[in-house]
């Protein structure tokens, strides 16, 4: 089996479960790690038992012994660094946002193509067994017409401070609100309408709390609550006329709780030490059949997600 060795491109925090995925995956290695710090590389590196460092950059993207980039940092840099690497002729997986805007992802993706190079935006939730499983239950038709989805994320303890600065990209709707765009758009492979947002905006410009509502061409009405300013339950609910089904933490989800009309509840259970690695495996195997995108997180979906949180931005923060 062909290893496909990941070089990754900062020393985020994310990094970490990213390199216990990799480990974990189906033939994946992480090679090297760099930072524009060599001091905090290095020392990243060795917690993460990393044997090969840079520091920059640009050293990185010159090691011909890396296949793909990950790029783990804020939301700000993802497009200056997914492009640096592009334009290098490296894979990239970049962390989600892709980008702060519609044009850039676009850009980003037609540069992909033009090197001939395999661009994905790092969506894990899409890649989990659960999705996977639920989605199967729509499409057989075991919820029956399926109505309604129903999104609730509340975190409020976020873990690092550029969430709180507009500049570098913060806020719920870059962030987890991507998640629930990118998971309702597996679940249906349906396009999304009419859009609308309300936030309760920070001091610094960025939503703390919003709520998002859409309708799909066949109708289904999906509701979306985000917050940083109360505790509350993570989970989001399908409901058909059938039955209905809901998943805990859906971004990460190890199970969900099937209840269909007239039977006892039953649940789904894909228990797994790295919820990463299902989306690490794709990648991997995208590139040893020689892909230059995704089939399951399409340049088309990235790009039409970034089109929705830039509107939605705009309505409720205008410039």
């Amino acid at each position: 089996m062909q290893i496909i060795r990941y070089g990754i491109m900062g020393t985020a925090k994310i990094a970490t479960r990213f390199v216990s995925a990799v480990r974990d995956s189906e033939g994946g290695e992480v090679v090297a790690l760099a930072s524009r710090e060599e001091g905090k590389a290095l020392q990243r590196a060795k917690e993460l038992g990393i044997s090969r460092v840079y520091g920059s950059y640009e050293a990185l993207l010159e090691d011909p012994e890396v296949d793909v980039i990950y790029v783990p940092s804020i939301n700000a840099m993802h497009y200056s660094h997914a492009k640096m690497a592009l334009e290098k002729g490296k894979a990239v997986l970049c962390e989600k946002p892709m980008t702060l805007s519609a044009r850039e992802t676009a850009e980003l993706f037609h540069l992909a193509e033009h090197r001939g190079v395999f661009l994905m935006e790092a969506q894990k939730c899409v890649f989990l067994p659960v999705t996977q499983a639920v989605k199967e239950l729509v499409g057989r038709g075991t919820l029956g017409t399926v109505r309604h989805l129903e999104y609730n994320i509340a975190i409020p303890h976020v873990g690092f401070q550029w969430f709180y600065e507009k500049k570098a990209g913060g806020g719920l709707l870059q962030g987890n609100g991507t998640y629930l765009l990118s998971h309702a758009m597996e679940l249906l492979e349906e396009e999304m309408e009419d859009g609308q947002a309300l936030a309760t905006l920070g001091d610094t410009g960025v939503d703390l709390q919003c709520t998002l509502q859409f309708r799909t061409a066949s109708g289904v009405l999906i509701r979306g609550f985000m917050t940083t300013l109360t505790e509350g339950n993570s989970y989001m609910r399908i409901t058909g006329d059938q039955g209905m089904v809901e998943i805990p933490d859906f971004w990460k989800a190890r199970e969900a709780k099937v209840q269909l009309r007239g039977k006892e509840s039953d649940t789904l259970s894909f228990p797994v030490d790295h919820e990463m690695v299902y989306e690490v495996n794709h990648v991997n195997a995208c590139l040893r059949q020689g892909k230059a995108k995704s089939e399951v997180m399409s340049p088309e979906r990235s790009m039409r997600i970034a089109e929705i949180v830039e509107t939605l931005i705009t309505s409720f923060s205008p410039e």
